[in-house]
């Protein structure tokens, strides 16, 4: 059902084959209103390129009634892509219930002809007490199991998994542990975090990603993961990268029925804006003053159309991104839009050191990494190269010699500019081992200088104290683990930066009782 194409952090470029033609992840799935739209749901695919939407069975209900196994929701929307349909289950989140039971539910849908079918599970928002929210997740296990001889008698729609558990994280460990313990994930061809709404309208996105996250290290990477109600283009970067192929929102005209006009960095309201910073079919045409002159209708349905324009626009930036394997650097820019953002990017660093997003980065690329600050110390290729380093490296001799520069030239750079500097540590090589002091890696050993992702690089030279204390952290692993008998501080460049690093390593040193002296390398 899912084809990968190319990948980066977790998030991957992928083929989901389905009923109504292939869609390409990542993407985002407008909500369609069964009845009422002010954009016309062909026009999705037609304007917009979005062969994917999705719509509500419970909604669907209250317009029409009960549908027949003569209807089609494909008709009834006039679109020709694959339909989604969720369960009712936002409604439960909003409005606390709804009036169908679960196998009614799945009997809307399968009447209806949708492609991707969810069952009728409970929410768990937020503002759930933890004795409340256990009670919803054995409540939503009760009904996948009661789902299961329907969903199995009714093989022509893809099943989607609801994942319930909130942002209590252990909550959603048991949910998905025991869906897993009864074996009931088999038959599912889709998984969907839900619950996430509100979380997102609290910009909390720190709990949003370690939702995602533990979901995502959970559950099989075979079938396609789901987002529901994550829309807004800001966090699209960062939802991809932990591991979501597909995400929905109706985000895109409830903010232009509030006259809030989306960006990649946030949401301005249209009597905030002098100009547009966007170049779109409707940014070209008006100014925010005349659009805020036009009907409210017209005003509507233009902003959500701009909306949409400005969230398929991110989904191809980060497509580019994942192809040409700079997937981080997305993130490191599109961080510094929200303190709240910024706090939750924080989170996936300090948290979790690269390791998790090391799942889909290739091993080497065809790229250099642009290295900014201390963000960019435990990207996911220098996590994984460290760990491979401190497993595999054996130290030829008892003494380590330690090179110290700016950073600023990369060792192969530098060597290639010292031409009697590369000759003078070859003449020694078989009395001492050399390592570069390099700021945002840590000690690299001269044999791995030419290695992805040590050669291939540029930085910024900015050497902050919380990358000085991740570099000594880094430092102190390879001492404790090569185990040389002495280790000698020998600066390579007269920048300012590389006396700083001299002086911090040697200080570093003398304090942790490692024994090492300070010397030219011209002395040795």
């Amino acid at each position: 059902m899912i084809e990968v194409i190319s990948s980066d952090l977790h998030g991957r470029i992928a083929k989901l084959s389905l009923p109504k033609g292939d869609v390409i992840t990542p993407t985002l799935l407008p909500v369609i209103d069964p009845k009422e739209n002010i954009i016309p749901p062909q026009d999705m695919i037609n304007k917009f390129g979005f062969n994917f939407v999705i719509t509500s069975a419970y909604l669907y209900y209250k317009r029409f009634g009960m549908p027949s196994n003569s209807d089609d929701i494909h008709k009834t929307l006039n679109f020709d892509g694959n339909i989604m349909m969720d369960s009712g289950a936002y409604q439960v989140l909003v409005y606390g219930d709804v009036d169908i039971d679960p196998i009614q539910s799945l009997t809307i849908q399968t009447n209806l002809k949708t492609d991707v079918g969810v069952i009728l599970d409970v929410p768990t928002p937020p503002t759930d007490a933890y004795t409340q929210a256990k009670e919803k997740i054995v409540e939503t296990i009760k009904r996948v199991e009661g789902s299961l001889t329907y969903i199995e008698t009714h093989p022509e729609i893809i099943w989607t998994l609801p994942i319930q558990g909130g942002k209590n994280i252990h909550l959603l460990r048991e949910y998905i542990q025991t869906i897993k313990q009864k074996d009931l994930i088999k038959a599912f061809n889709f998984h969907a975090l839900g619950s996430v709404a509100p979380i997102m309208s609290q910009y909390d996105f720190t709990s949003l990603f370690s939702m995602i996250k533990t979901a995502r290290e959970m559950l099989p990477h075979n079938i396609p993961f789901h987002l529901f109600g994550a829309g807004h283009p800001m966090i699209f970067p960062f939802v991809v990268a932990l591991g979501s192929d597909t995400f929905d929102s109706a985000a895109y005209i409830l903010y232009a029925k509030e006259d809030r006009y989306m960006t990649t960095s946030g949401t301005y309201h249209l009597s905030e804006l002098i100009e547009f910073p966007c170049s779109c079919e409707i940014c070209s045409k008006w100014t925010p003053k005349e659009l805020l002159e036009l009907d409210k209708e017209t005003r509507t349905r233009n902003i959500a159309i701009h909306n949409l324009y400005v969230s398929q626009a991110e989904i191809k930036n980060i497509k580019v991104s994942i192809n040409d394997g700079n997937l981080w650097e997305l993130l490191e820019r599109r961080a510094k839009s929200h303190p709240s953002l910024f706090k939750a990017f924080k989170y996936i660093i300090d948290e979790h050191k690269g390791s998790f997003l090391e799942y889909g980065t290739p091993v080497t690329k065809q790229i250099g990494l642009k290295v900014y600050d201390e963000d960019s110390f435990y990207r996911p290729e220098y996590t994984r190269a460290r760990t491979q380093l401190y497993k595999t490296f054996q130290p030829k001799n008892s003494n380590l010699v330690i090179l110290i520069s700016s950073g600023q030239k990369n060792p192969t750079e530098f060597l290639y500019s010292r031409q009697d500097l590369k000759k003078l540590i070859l003449s020694l090589s078989d009395k001492y081992d050399f390592a570069f002091l390099v700021p945002f890696i840590g000690l690299l050993p001269i044999e791995l200088v030419e290695t992805f992702p040590f050669s291939q690089y540029v930085f910024s030279s900015i050497i902050s104290e919380e990358m000085l204390n991740s570099l000594w952290f880094e430092v102190s692993t390879f001492i404790s683990k090569m185990k040389y008998n002495q280790h000698i501080i020998c600066p390579i460049g007269n920048e300012e930066e590389a006396e700083e690093m001299a002086a911090y390593i040697q200080l570093k040193l003398k304090n942790s009782d490692i024994p090492f002296k300070y010397d030219s390398i011209s002395d040795l």
